[in-house]
């Protein structure tokens, strides 16, 4: 197991996890070195760690799902998580898999935020996002009266259900990108971010490459910091996940001493390693405002 000193460990303690890496898209550009592994447990032990200290919370593109270990009808668990959290759940089938396999949920179904407008054929979600549906075969079966959708827990895939019916339920938090034109060191972004927003992001889905690559182009910088370090061998995301090249599929080697923290490009949209003391504009991630009722 690798030794950090204690400013090193404090970069992923006080940070979210993901629990399920899904593939970047930006291409990372890199020095070769010698240098050999010295954290081969390291990833392991701090998955498991920081998934213990969560107590089942879940990072998941820019939405982060809790279950709610009480029963509600779908209307009383909607109302319910835009009280305290954004909205109940929009999953992905990919998400659905992740959540249930990885909270304890035990019951047969749990509500979504998945719903048909009254008298008519359009299901939506309650979130107003865009993501698409994963019905089990023959579903949704246009029943009366069965016009909000659960997820069914041995399948993970939705079920068209009476509404009045009283389930658990997940609520999810959600993330927007903020470019912070300010430029400061890598750890003085980090510590921005943490005091101001959420933390200095990571780029693990292509969703969030997305939108990195677009708002670059407002930077006042080259270079824009993101939660991107290299500490004991390893690159790692502030938010505990080690970076893989989703483009070459590789183990990258280790960089220049003077070079181990990560920034975008902003005319290659590529990330590249620098000197963590240059002064740079950063990205952060910030909690979106709680939806109206």
């Amino acid at each position: 197991m690798a030794n950090f000193n204690e400013k090193e460990e404090s970069l992923f303690l006080l940070a979210d996890n993901t629990f399920k890496r899904l593939d970047n898209t930006l291409t990372f550009a890199h020095k070769d070195c010698t240098a050999k592994n010295t954290c081969l447990e390291m990833k392991t032990t701090l998955s498991i760690s920081l998934f213990l200290s969560l107590c089942g919370l879940n990072f998941s593109l820019f939405r982060k799902h809790l279950h709610v270990n009480t029963k509600l009808s779908w209307n009383e668990a909607q109302k319910y998580c835009r009280e305290h959290h954004y909205d109940l759940s929009t999953l992905t089938s990919k998400e659905a898999q992740q959540v249930i396999k990885y909270q304890d949920v035990n019951y047969w179904a749990v509500w979504v935020g998945l719903y048909k407008i009254p008298k008519s054929l359009l299901w939506i979600w309650s979130g107003g996002e865009n993501e698409p549906y994963f019905w089990c075969p023959g579903e949704p079966n246009q029943l009366e009266y069965e016009d909000c959708a659960g997820v069914v827990t041995s399948n993970s895939l939705l079920l068209n259900i009476n509404c009045h019916t009283r389930f658990t339920f997940f609520c999810m938090e959600m993330f927007d990108l903020i470019l912070v034109n300010k430029t400061k060191t890598w750890e003085g972004a980090l510590d921005y971010c943490r005091e101001n927003y959420i933390d200095l992001v990571s780029i693990t889905s292509e969703n969030i490459t997305t939108d990195v690559k677009t708002n670059t182009m407002t930077s006042q910088t080259l270079y824009v910091w993101t939660g991107l370090r290299f500490l004991a061998g390893h690159w790692f995301w502030v938010n505990g996940d080690e970076y893989e090249d989703g483009s070459q599929n590789i183990p990258l080697q280790c960089p220049a001493n003077n070079l181990r923290c990560a920034a975008v490009d902003t005319t290659l949209k590529v990330l590249k390693p620098q000197d963590c003391e240059e002064r740079l504009n950063f990205f952060c991630i910030k909690m979106k405002t709680k939806k109206a009722m």
